[in-house]
Order: C-alpha cells, then structure tokens, then sequence
C-alpha cells in the first residue's frame, strides 16, 4: 500500500475526480483520527497518532489483500484509504482487529466511514474541499505568525545596534540644540502630509512610517516633542512608547488616535504620554501640545533671554 503525506488533500481530490470518471467503484475508507481525544479530553500526542498509521498501515495490508490501495494522512490526522473493493463487512473486521491496538476505538460511532465513488462523489468533494481550505487559512496564520516572529527578531537585533553614547546624549544633545525638533510617527502619507503642512512652517520636522524606524530616528535625533501613532505596521504603538521611555526616561510623547481608539489612549496614558491628538489633525491641536513640551519651552526662555541681551 502507498502512502501519501505531502500535498495530501490536492492529491487526494484529484485522485477522487480521477477514479469517480474512470473507477466508480473503487471504494474510499474515512478515518476521522482529528476526532479522537485521550481518556482526559485532551489533544492526542503527535507520536501516539504516528504509532496509530503504523497499525493501520500494517492491519489493513493484513485484512485487505489490496496492493494497489493508497493511504492518504491528512494535515488534521484524519485518513482515507482508497481501495478497489472493500465492503461493510470487511470494514467491520478491519475495526475489529484495529480496536484493541489503538485507545479509544475506532469503532466509536462516525469515526470510520465507508464511500463509494461513484455514488458518494459530491459528498467525498466536498469533505476534501473543506480540509483543503481549512488548510489554506492555518497556512496562511502560519506565515502571518512567522513574519512576526522573524520581525521581531529582526528588531530585537536592531536594538542592540543601537549607539550607546547616542543613548545616553539624549538629554544633553536635545538640551544643547537651540532648534526645537518635532518628530512624527505615523504610517499614513495623507496624515503625514497634513502635519507637515501645518508645522513645517514653524518647526523642523523628521517622519517614521515604522516603530524600529522611529526609535533610531528617536535616538538619532533627540527630540523636543514626538508624535506617535498608536497602530504601526511592524510595532504596536504601546510597545514604541515602552521603548521610548527605556531609552529616554524624561521623553515628551503625544499619541496619535482614531475616534475608536479611546481605551488605547488611555493605556498610552498610563504608559507615561502626555495626551493624545484625534484624528483628523488641527494645526491648533498639534501647537499647543508642542508648546506644553517643557524642552520647546525651556528653548523659548533662553531665546527670549538671548534676544533681551542682544537688544
């Protein structure tokens, strides 16, 4: 008997079409091991499930004198064992000579089901149909997972490139800078536009689309005021902010936020911001938290006192 692992389910489909137009006769045995929990409810371990293919591989060959049949395993463990003949009977029997191998039986009640092709073809369809696009779904939360993971590594690994003395220079650099510096944070370009239009007129401005892009910007470039968006295409805002105040305990931090994002404001809040200015921006609203900042304003004191000299 072949059996067959990878691509299972494409597989399996297509040899269903193939033997409902040239062979429907052929019978299909479903196995439903997905269904089969330990004595305690639980999930049963992957190696006990390997031990249960190895019985059924071995008793089948036993029971039913089919070289030709193929065993299929599926990515939720269920089995379908396509043969030329195999009756009711004969199913019985192999159950019979599986159930005191392998715990609980799988003569437990819809666990094993016996098709034949030609009749049962649309059931057998779509049965392939569906664990095909369940498939589909886990794979693709699989990816979605392991682009986390990797992009987290990959900033993990990026914050430890991060220069020291640049860290600790901080407070010094921004304190000695007599030119107020404003950051943005924030990932869309209409927004980004916006606050450029309404600041870049009064302020020197820098942008970051990207939480790991904002915290070496933030390094680099020390700044008076930082505007942060809370929701960032690779790091949650909460995360930027916790960062942020790591590496610069006294940071002036306004979050950005949509009108549903009240609750995340508050944690933002709590986290050590300053408040928050809602979506869409107002010029007036972005002024006064920068003039709230206490480095805009100490900045503007030492002019003032500079121009009061030079007068």
């Amino acid at each position: 008997m072949k059996v067959i692992k990878e691509k299972t389910e494409e597989r399996l489909l297509q040899t269903l079409r193939n033997f409902w137009e040239e062979f429907p006769t052929h019978r299909c045995l479903h196995l439903k091991l997905s269904q089969i929990q330990d004595p305690s409810g639980n999930v049963v371990p992957e190696n006990t499930v390997k031990e249960w293919l190895d019985v059924i591989f071995i008793t089948f060959s036993e029971v039913v004198d089919d070289k030709s049949s193929k065993l299929y395993v599926c990515h939720d463990r269920d089995v379908f064992i396509l043969t030329r003949t195999l009756t009711h009977k004969r199913v019985e029997e192999l159950l019979a000579h599986l159930s005191p191998k392998l715990t609980p039986a799988l003569s437990s009640p819809g666990l094993a089901t016996l098709f034949e092709i030609g009749v049962d073809w649309p059931k057998l369809r779509t049965l392939c149909e569906k664990k095909i696009e369940t498939l589909e779904i886990l794979n693709s939360q699989r990816q979605i997972e392991w682009k986390e993971k990797t992009s987290k590594i990959s900033r993990e690994e990026m914050l430890k490139t991060l220069d020291k003395d640049l860290i600790s220079s901080l407070a010094m650099r921004r304190e000695q800078r007599e030119t107020p510096e404003i950051m943005i944070v924030e990932d869309d370009l209409f927004s980004q536009k916006l606050i450029g239009n309404a600041l870049k007129s009064k302020y020197k401005l820098s942008m970051s689309s990207d939480g790991a892009g904002a915290l070496m910007s933030y390094v680099n470039k020390a700044p008076d005021v930082l505007f942060l968006d809370i929701g960032l295409p690779d790091m949650n805002g909460h995360e930027v902010l916790e960062r942020i105040f790591k590496l610069d305990p006294d940071a002036y931090v306004v979050m950005f936020s949509g009108n549903g994002d009240k609750e995340n404001v508050m944690k933002a809040v709590d986290l050590g911001a300053k408040g928050f200015v809602g979506k869409p921006f107002t010029q007036e609203r972005l002024l006064q938290y920068i003039e709230k900042s206490p480095f805009i304003q100490e900045k503007q004191k030492k002019e003032s006192i500079h121009g009061d000299i030079i007068h």
